[in-house]
């Protein structure tokens, strides 16, 4: 029987065809875990952690990355894992969403649709103030889809008639372009390269104000360009002396109209997470980023959930003495145990016996009911099976997977 660690993806030793599952992981910083926690209203961390897994489950990078699985490690630390087999580009994306990962959480505002109804009257107020009586003559329109959401709100807010929700007979009929969230003003743009119009103000919900200075800079036919709340933006304080040039580099790299581009408050609604990219070095291109919001408090994500979503496995919380090394990470992956081990990088995977002894090991923490346990499923002599057990054991210790509790 002699279980054992079947391989290491060590890739320097294996054949160039080969391709081994690997583990790709980050911690959750627990004081960032709380406050997605407090934010999203989950009633603990460990929901909150789970919530978080099914939102990224979601994110639609991953049609191009089929046959992956990730892992939600409550305790002792909460982390998140990817369990698959990876190309550089596959790689490169991984790496690059747990970089960012903890600050994207850090840096989420989720809007309710309670809080989205009272941004539109602080919106619909701005407008009166800014126009009085003159907004019975005006005509409304909402950038599909989250503005159209917004209009709707609107339309109460000010009393709007049903003709008003037309478009104007005459271009100089000041039409009001309505959207939830702007951050670089890409479908403001769309709207004015497809409507020759002289008079247009656009009111949204949230814009940096820096961005709405540049429309006003660029767009002499947007006569006003309102929002209900600014937004903050971090890429000064994260870039120092590199951010004009990310900035230029970031305005160079995206397709389209963009009046702007900053790091904003990642603010999500109800019925909308924005998209959110981030450039792939290996692939040269633009790349979507993870979701945040489950589906279950987010239309979009709920509606249009990734094709090839991974599966989400929960580790176990060890019992007994023998546990698995505060460092390591493990999970099922096409009938084998792959192990993490977070300190050296290393991917071991566990295959037959190993794997039933490793999962014996989590189950019971004890040598004598691993055994025992094993006893029931294998044909084989006690004697042996101990040996094996004890020999496999202290391979595990000797590669770190697994500690004594005191």
């Amino acid at each position: 029987m002699s279980p054992e660690i079947i391989y290491q993806t060590q890739e320097a030793q294996l054949p160039p065809s080969i391709s081994l599952p690997k583990i790709y992981g980050i911690s959750i910083d627990s004081a960032v875990l709380a406050q997605y926690s407090r934010e999203l209203q989950f009633r603990e961390p460990t929901e909150a952690l789970f919530g978080l897994s099914q939102a990224i489950a979601c994110s639609a990078i991953w049609a191009e990355m089929p046959g992956n699985v990730l892992i939600v490690r409550p305790t002792p630390q909460p982390a998140l894992f990817v369990l698959g087999r990876l190309d550089e580009a596959g790689k490169m994306r991984i790496a690059t969403e747990y970089q960012d990962l903890n600050t994207n959480i850090t840096r989420l505002r989720y809007v309710s649709y309670r809080q989205a109804e009272a941004d539109c009257e602080r919106l619909a107020k701005q407008l009166v103030d800014r126009f009085g009586d003159q907004l019975k003559e005006f005509h409304f329109t909402g950038v599909p889809r989250g503005g159209l959401i917004v209009l709707g709100m609107l339309a109460y807010a000010l009393g709007l008639r049903s003709d008003q929700l037309q478009p104007p007979s005459s271009t100089h009929v000041p039409w009001v372009v309505v959207d939830d969230c702007v951050f670089t003003g890409s479908r403001l743009g769309q709207f004015l390269q497809s409507h020759s119009h002289e008079a247009v103000i656009f009111a949204h919900l949230y814009s940096h104000p820096d961005l709405r200075q540049a429309i006003a800079v660029r767009e002499p036919n947007v006569i006003a360009c309102l929002s209900a709340q600014d937004l903050h933006d971090y890429a000064l304080e994260d870039l120092g002396d590199h951010y004009l040039d990310w900035q230029a580099n970031c305005l160079a790299q995206l397709d389209g109209i963009r009046y702007w581009v900053g790091k904003t408050d990642n603010i999500c609604f109800s019925w909308n997470e924005p998209d959110r990219f981030v450039w792939n070095p290996v692939t040269e291109k633009i790349e979507g980023c993870w979701l945040l919001i489950p589906p279950e408090i987010c239309l979009k994500n709920r509606l249009k959930a990734a094709t090839q979503a991974p599966t989400i496995q929960i580790q176990p919380q060890s019992k007994g003495l023998i546990q698995p090394d505060s460092q390591v990470i493990f999970g099922e992956y096409e009938g084998q145990i792959v192990i993490g081990h977070l300190a050296t990088q290393e991917s071991f995977c566990l295959t037959g016996i190993a794997a039933d002894i490793w999962l014996a090991i989590i189950e019971h923490g004890n040598l004598e009911k691993v055994v025992t346990a094993l006893l029931r499923s294998y044909e084989v002599d006690e004697a042996t099976l101990r040996l094996d057990v004890d020999t496999f054991t202290n391979d595990l210790y000797a590669q770190g997977l697994l500690t004594k509790c005191d």
